[in-house]
């Protein structure tokens, strides 16, 4: 990156989609605690309410809504077309969903079946993962040769993977389903519509509004079953969930990173933070009227959790960007901007960590520190040791690019 690009580079997105990473490491693995209070555990999908843990999946899609206007942007600048663009976000969301699905049928493979015990599988698909999507640093002759070579191998296990993959349901042994597509894998999904809209919507603000009315509209028409005549689709996408309700916040995302391109006409610091709070205030009160329909459940995507999380997360980086960005407080954050800017990474370590730990068959962390006050320290200390480890591998240049 060049002197003039890190000047112009927004230091509180990279902050906010770290510290998100890491509250992301932290809750993942204090849902492994046993004894710990309520407020630290995802509501249950019927309970109207939402805990601090709820809004960490949504703070994610946030970020990448935030993230789609700068990478179009710099793919025009270089003289990207269209077309080059729109390949790029298919294979992105492709990689997505790709490795979202691996995730997925992890927890019910037969080792039995498969012919490979659970976690082993688990931990080499992971390294498939890591040796196909890391940007090698650009090389030429043999060490160009070796970074082409280790990408093949890990193409070459991720099939092998996948086609020994067996697993058991009501008796029959079978293959990989979508039972649902992951985290990766809604993510995906979010980003795939939501560039769509940026292409529709371009710099237009007013419009962006009314495509996030149209995706609570969709998971209101999907509910009632107005969408029904749309064949095959529900097996595989839920419209109102997946799109209506995880769309919108890469949305409100996006019309927050608007007012930061180059080609916005606020450019005083003052002035975007005041835009960003007034639209917080419309999307909680958007939520309120809206509560009595379905009310507040991140497990069934309704708009009322949509549009919480999506005024919080607003709130949140408006206050991270005046005290970074305009008060230049960035210090005390240089823990959290390996994981921002290595996300997929500080992502996959935990699974591997765990895959680790259980093919060895070490279970103290799991028993003497896997309840109350000590199981909780265990996972701060868990989440600081990703965020090292990221910033560790980041160095040696394992940097997971899709």
């Amino acid at each position: 990156m060049s002197a003039a690009e890190k000047s112009r580079r927004i230091l509180s997105i990279d902050i906010f989609r770290g510290l998100t990473i890491f509250t992301m490491v932290f809750v993942n693995d204090l849902a492994g605690v046993r004894n710990i209070p309520q407020w630290m555990k995802h509501m249950p999908s019927e309970a109207d309410g939402m805990t601090f843990v709820d809004l960490v999946f949504p703070a994610f899609l946030f970020i990448v809504g935030m993230a789609i206007p700068f990478a179009i942007g710099n793919r025009m600048e270089k003289g990207d077309s269209v077309w080059d663009i729109w390949k790029h976000i298919l294979i992105r969301t492709a990689g997505l969903l790709m490795i979202g699905v691996f995730m997925v049928n992890i927890g019910s493979l037969d080792s039995a079946a498969t012919g490979l015990e659970k976690h082993l599988w688990t931990f080499l698909m992971f390294v498939g993962v890591l040796l196909v999507w890391n940007q090698y640093p650009p090389a030429e002759g043999p060490r160009a040769r070796i970074y082409k070579v280790l990408k093949y191998v890990g193409i070459v296990l991720l099939i092998v993977l996948a086609a020994i993959y067996r697993r058991e349901d009501a008796g029959q042994i079978e293959w990989m389903q979508t039972s649902w597509w992951g985290i990766l894998g809604l993510i995906g999904w979010s980003y795939l519509f939501s560039c769509a809209v940026y292409f529709f919507c371009k710099d237009n603000q007013i419009a962006m509004v009314g495509m996030i009315a149209f995706f609570i509209a969709l998971y209101i028409g999907d509910k009632t079953g107005k969408l029904d005549f749309i064949p095959f689709i529900g097996d595989y996408l839920w419209l109102g969930g997946h799109i209506g309700g995880h769309a919108s916040i890469t949305t409100a995302g996006m019309m927050v990173a608007l007012l930061f391109v180059k080609s916005s006409h606020l450019q005083e610091p003052r002035k975007r933070i005041r835009r960003i709070i007034v639209f917080a205030v419309f999307l909680f009160a958007t939520g309120y009227l809206l509560r009595g329909l379905y009310g507040i459940s991140k497990n069934l995507a309704t708009p009322s959790w949509s549009l919480y999380s999506s005024g919080i997360c607003c709130l949140l980086f408006a206050f991270l960007y005046w005290l970074v960005d305009v008060r230049g407080f960035s210090k005390w954050a240089a823990f959290a901007r390996p994981a921002g800017t290595n996300p997929l990474l500080a992502y996959i370590l935990p699974s591997m960590i765990y895959a680790l730990l259980a093919i060895f068959n070490i279970k103290f962390y799991s028993t003497v520190l896997g309840h109350d006050g000590i199981g909780i320290l265990r996972s701060v200390v868990f989440a600081f040791l990703i965020l090292g480890i990221t910033q560790l591998m980041t160095g040696w240049k394992v940097r997971l690019h899709l």
